[in-house]
């Protein structure tokens, strides 16, 4: 109840989106809907815009009262809103604790990069997936910028993919889901179901690039649909 709530304000104020393309969400099965970050905007866009409930991925520091200021401080307040300490120090400690009351009410999964502990990650999103629940991932990677809209996305998601076959013999499809800010605008794609005839090395890489190719192009559709409107109405 704290998340929605909260949510729905935070949208209604910050992060209002329109959603095209509902219909490429198929009823009777899970999908991990796969969308590009667009900083802060993108994760609550796309969970306070969608008219069903998803289960993100996220940074295991945004989880835990521990690690959750330093995150928020640097990520969000200083790059983002380029606020200085000791302001940004301040707020980032009164937003943890929200966001972390925020991130387990919505059952936010925790992402343990280049750790162990990432089966943990794994774990639960197969144990979601099993109950039919929905999963969404921001893959991009920020160190690795590919392009003015996008970072090179990571493949973990892949993995997922392949061990959720293993356990219940039914291929997983992915949405591709392009976030625009500048637009106000989200728009999902048509669904990519991963391929158990391809080699998994050869699969990974063929949902990465198809991923990648499908967010930018959405992402270029909501500009040029924009400007189509502008032309129409001069």
């Amino acid at each position: 109840m704290i998340a929605k709530y909260f949510y729905k304000v935070l949208r209604r104020l910050f992060f209002n989106s329109r959603v095209r393309g509902i219909a490429n969400v198929q009823a009777g099965e899970p999908v991990i809907m796969v969308a590009n970050h667009a900083g802060a905007y993108g994760p609550v866009s796309v969970i306070t815009s969608m008219p069903f409930k998803l289960y993100p991925w996220v940074a295991y520091e945004v989880t835990d009262l521990h690690t959750v200021a330093r995150r928020i401080q640097d990520e969000f307040l200083e790059q983002e809103l380029h606020l200085k300490p000791p302001v940004s120090a301040y707020l980032a400690r009164i937003i943890g604790r929200i966001c972390v009351a925020l991130m387990k009410d919505i059952g936010a999964i925790p992402v343990y990069q280049m750790s162990r502990k990432i089966g943990s990650t794994v774990a639960r999103t197969l144990a979601l997936l099993e109950q039919g629940k929905n999963i969404l991932i921001f893959a991009e990677d920020s160190t690795r910028k590919i392009n003015e809209v996008l970072c090179e996305f990571r493949t973990g998601f892949a993995h997922v993919a392949r061990l959720y076959y293993e356990k219940t013999r039914k291929t997983v499809q992915f949405l591709p889901v392009a976030v625009n800010r500048k637009m106000r605008g989200i728009l999902i794609g048509k669904p990519i179901r991963f391929d158990v005839t391809n080699p998994f090395s050869q699969e990974k890489q063929r949902l990465k690039a198809e991923l990648q190719s499908t967010v930018y192009t959405l992402y270029r559709r909501l500009e040029s649909e924009r400007e189509h409107r502008k032309r129409r109405s001069a």
